[in-house]
């Protein structure tokens, strides 16, 4: 809807509730807290027991963080619709629901963190490093980054900074840790040899929570904000390839000698093509990762911030990393995870279809939203009159449009064969 809008401004005008302004925070709130946050704290439900070989602290609590976590989806969605925000990026809820946010985090992380204590296990994997430092991270993060502390009534300058310490943390301290932690708990299963360097993995882990929470104010460069602390940011962003090629290196290294596994799976073994499909998107996931973590220390740059900064260039690389990386991970932990809990694997025909579909739609909305950025860039630049350069966007917001029609439609084909895989039924 937010993509015709773009095309076809008149769209839905009649109607206060579905304006722009209030379809775009319910859009990012659904997409960070409703998908993406709930895949992979279902994962950590699913892969914590497991690794600490207990099983689960409380199956009670755990049902109760799944009410909790729908409740406040619904009240988010209501609340926003309403026209109900403080404003903020990506800290668009008002304050009540921060409470009820940082109650359904407590409850996860109290059950987990107590399954962990009682594990038989001695050794922790890397995975469960990613995990528990996940629920400690966000908690913080939220708190501080939503000005919980006071009632979220801060201004100026302080709010920008303060905004983007969540703005960036968010994807760096809840979606990397717990979307790194899947991968590294599913890619050994699916390629059937272990993780290559769990030293290389411990590296990459102590290296994201050294220099990722510093890299927020790179969104503020050329902002009037302390030169130094964008200088902090900037350094920090470059220093961030590290971990990022800590987790590239093993990732790849860890799958040499499987690649065979992406085109075909071994006869004989059970949920054989699903595991074929969860590999499909936990490779390309991985790529759209290393794509995305390149594009951030680069685009961080003095020199290049003015090319990039307020153009779509933008929204292409938070797509790339969102729904291109950690969320080509989620699907890819549903179709590991869904045939050993219920029996019932998702039907091939489909899988295949949902992921070449979904693939070709995001190719072509990075594609074309990475060049309209820098179409953008290059022409204020230059001093091209604002409106002029709004004209020349119109054939990729098309492009944009046609592309998310096909992500769309992707996604209505996984819903439809995982609810008939429930129900027994094969397509």
């Amino acid at each position: 809807m937010l993509a015709v809008k773009f095309v076809y401004p008149d769209f839905l005008s009649g109607y206060a509730w579905l304006q722009f302004g209030r379809l775009r925070p319910v859009h990012v709130t659904l997409a960070a807290f409703g998908w993406l946050s709930m895949v992979q704290v279902a994962m950590a439900y699913y892969a914590v027991p497991r690794l600490a070989k207990r099983e689960l602290y409380s199956e009670r609590l755990a049902r109760l963080s799944v009410l909790l976590w729908n409740l406040f989806i619904l009240l988010a969605a209501a609340t926003l619709l309403a026209g109900m925000t403080q404003g903020r990026e990506y800290a668009e809820l008002v304050y009540p629901l921060d409470l009820l946010f940082l109650l359904l985090l407590g409850v996860v992380a109290y059950n987990l963190v107590r399954t962990v204590l009682a594990r038989r296990e001695e050794k922790l994997y890397v995975s469960l490093w990613y995990f528990l430092a996940a629920l400690v991270w966000m908690p913080v993060v939220y708190f501080v980054g939503n000005a919980m502390w006071a009632g979220g009534a801060l201004y100026g300058v302080n709010d920008a900074i303060v905004n983007w310490f969540y703005g960036h943390n968010i994807l760096g301290l809840w979606f990397t840790p717990l979307g790194v932690g899947a991968a590294y708990y599913l890619l050994p299963k699916l390629v059937r040899k272990p993780l290559y360097s769990h030293r290389l993995s411990l590296l990459g882990f102590w290296t994201l929570g050294l220099f990722y929470p510093w890299v927020g104010t790179h969104h503020l460069i050329f902002g009037p904000v302390p030169v130094w602390a964008q200088t902090v940011a900037i350094a920090a962003s470059v220093a961030m390839l590290l971990p990022v090629l800590a987790v590239t290196v093993n990732f790849w290294k860890t799958i040499e000698g499987r690649w065979h596994l992406l085109s075909q799976a071994e006869q004989g073994r059970r949920f054989a093509q699903s595991d074929c499909t969860a590999l499909k998107f936990l490779v390309l996931g991985g790529v759209w990762y290393l794509l995305t973590c390149l594009q951030g220390p680069f685009q961080a740059l003095r020199a290049v911030q003015p090319y990039v900064h307020f153009t779509n260039w933008v929204v292409a690389h938070a797509h790339l990393a969102l729904l291109g990386a950690f969320s080509f991970w989620g699907f890819a932990c549903i179709y590991y995870v869904m045939p050993r809990l219920t029996g019932k694997e998702l039907s091939p025909r489909l899988a295949r279809a949902h992921f070449y579909l979904l693939t070709l739609g995001l190719s072509g909305f990075v594609a074309s939203l990475t060049i309209a950025g820098l179409i953008q860039g290059s022409s204020w630049q230059a001093g091209v009159a604002f409106v002029k350069v709004v004209a020349a966007l119109k054939p990729y917001l098309i492009v944009r449009l046609a592309s998310a029609a096909l992500m769309v439609a992707s996604v209505y084909l996984f819903l439809y064969a995982f609810f008939s895989s429930l129900r027994g039924v094969q397509r």
